[in-house]
């Protein structure tokens, strides 16, 4: 019997139209706004379990919930899960929530750099409501179920510090290449630091041929303390993003150039060679003589997801001199392809193996 009168129900003409009703009041509300008929406040209608009795309630505009006198600008430092820190332009360090509204209205998270607005409540808490928009930015793949979804791991930057070591652990070809990369897609400044110097008598060729496709390149010893009053020259007055391969030695050189910075050093794994993750996030410290200095983690790869494969091999660092493409096909993707210059360039010695094989890694990782 009570399958009989459901059915009976879902076959009334009567419940069918107060559906169709109530789908078309809906619709009307939201043209409504568009039209501007509503007030300026997004509206969000909500609906029972029974699809009836429309509730329309109001969301808050973070922009507009604070007074002016309740806002200050400030600059991020540092990001954690639903927090982070904020300095104000009078110097102090305050934590500040940001909640979905503000990231719905960014279309992402803050990030260390970003220039923000704040707001204070009456307990005196802070809060994120606007981030203003940013002039550049370091970017990554997110989580692996949104791989496709980029990470922004500094915003407002004026070069990309890249600090890598010539050995313990080698020199990661595929590393920099995807920093050289994308700091040349963002027309950003690309300094290479070659640190642990004190190891080897000489630097390897492979390395010499690198240094020559970057706009700067420093050799230096944490340990013996050369390259680092060139490296402070190239620093000052910048707001210098570092990055670097776990192990590398990019930590203790920021304790050299930001004595308060007190970051903490791992020693390399003897067992892999590989180093250890001591930079768990991103943070800003400032530079004594001036300029700034964002220490990102030691990641294992570089967002590079709006790259196409042909426009890849068209721009690829140290393959075509002034960068113009000189391979006979425009589609050549330098594999097997009749009349490629790059691969000419491979057989006569003129690039290297190195280089070549870091191409591909890119290349294949994006098809």
């Amino acid at each position: 019997m009570i399958e009989n009168s459901e059915n009976e129900k879902d076959s009334d003409p009567r419940m069918k139209m107060s559906r169709r009703e109530n789908r078309a009041r809906r619709l009307n509300v939201k043209q409504m706004w568009e039209r501007g008929a509503l007030d300026d406040h997004l509206v969000k209608e909500r609906w029972s379990r029974e699809f009836k009795n429309p509730r329309l309630k109001k969301i808050k505009n973070p922009t507009t919930h604070f007074e002016p006198e309740n806002k200050l600008e400030g600059l991020v430092l540092e990001v954690h899960r639903r927090t982070c820190e904020v300095r104000l332009s009078d110097n102090r360090v305050v934590t500040a929530e940001y909640k979905a509204t503000v990231v719905d209205e960014l279309g992402e998270f803050p990030a260390v750099g970003d220039s923000v607005v704040l707001g204070v409540t009456s307990e005196e808490k802070y809060a994120v409501i606007k981030v203003h928009t940013r002039r550049s930015s370091l970017v990554r793949p997110g989580p692996r179920d949104r791989l496709r979804q980029e990470l922004v791991l500094a915003a407002n930057i004026d070069q990309v510090v890249i600090v890598a070591s010539v050995e313990q652990p080698a020199f990661n070809y595929g590393f920099v290449d995807r920093f050289l990369l994308a700091a040349n897609l963002n027309r950003l400044p690309f300094i290479l630091v070659l640190n642990k110097m004190d190891l080897v008598s000489e630097m390897p060729k492979a390395i010499t041929d690198f240094m020559k496709i970057v706009d700067q390149s420093i050799a230096i010893s944490c340990e013996t303390k050369e390259g680092l009053d060139e490296l402070k020259k190239a620093l000052q007055g910048k707001v210098s993003v570092f990055s670097g391969q776990s192990g590398v030695g990019k930590s203790t050189l920021i304790n050299h150039l930001v004595p308060e910075a007190a970051l903490r050093t791992g020693a390399v794994r003897h067992k892999d060679g590989k180093g250890r993750h001591t930079t768990t996030s991103s943070s800003l410290f400032d530079l004594p003589g001036g300029g700034m200095v964002i220490d990102t983690p030691g990641i294992r790869s570089l967002g590079l997801l709006n790259i196409d494969s042909n426009d890849l091999a068209k721009i690829f660092p140290g393959f075509f001199k002034e960068e113009l493409f000189t391979c006979k096909f425009s589609n050549c993707l330098h594999i097997s392809e009749i009349g490629c210059s790059v691969r000419k360039a491979l057989s006569s010695g003129e690039l290297s193996q190195a280089r070549y094989e870091s191409y591909l890694r890119i290349l294949n990782a994006k098809e």
